[in-house]
């Protein structure tokens, strides 16, 4: 019975693997795509103008790098669930900690990159720069 839920939890860790590669190879199209739009649309413009773009792009690279990699550590965590060794508790140890810590310093750069070009979640950054607002004031009528 043992061996049949070592089998079984080796096919589930390998699918988690797999979402986790296509999560990455989703990333990168994605971020290709935004590119190849970014550089294709704005020739004439000065590349200091284009950095709110290019870190969006990255910004989104990184967020899904980093889904993919809570889905690769939850497959290694599979594959030692059932009657691991203590290589293989040793292996996931270290595994797991260089992956945390890849994680934690990539969300510090996303975090500290969406302060820089607050937006709000889901949405792309503006086409074009908008003139700034009036400032409306109240009238107030005579009394």
């Amino acid at each position: 019975m043992e061996e049949l839920f070592k089998i079984w939890t080796g096919y589930l860790a390998s699918g988690v693997e797999a979402i986790a590669g296509l999560l990455v190879a989703f990333a990168a199209l994605q971020a290709t795509f935004h590119a190849l739009r970014l550089v294709l649309h704005k020739p004439g413009q000065q590349i200091g103008a284009q950095e709110p773009y290019t870190e969006y792009i990255r910004l989104g690279l990184g967020r899904w790098l980093a889904l993919a990699l809570e889905f690769e550590l939850g497959a290694d965590i599979l594959r030692t669930a059932i009657a691991p060794s203590w290589t293989e508790i040793g292996q996931l140890a270290a595994i797991a900690t260089i992956r945390t810590l890849l994680n934690y310093f990539l969300q510090q750069e996303i975090d500290r990159a969406a302060q820089r070009y607050p937006q709000a979640p889901g949405h792309r950054p503006p086409t074009h720069i908008q003139p700034p607002v009036p400032l409306q004031t109240e009238v107030r009528k005579p009394q």
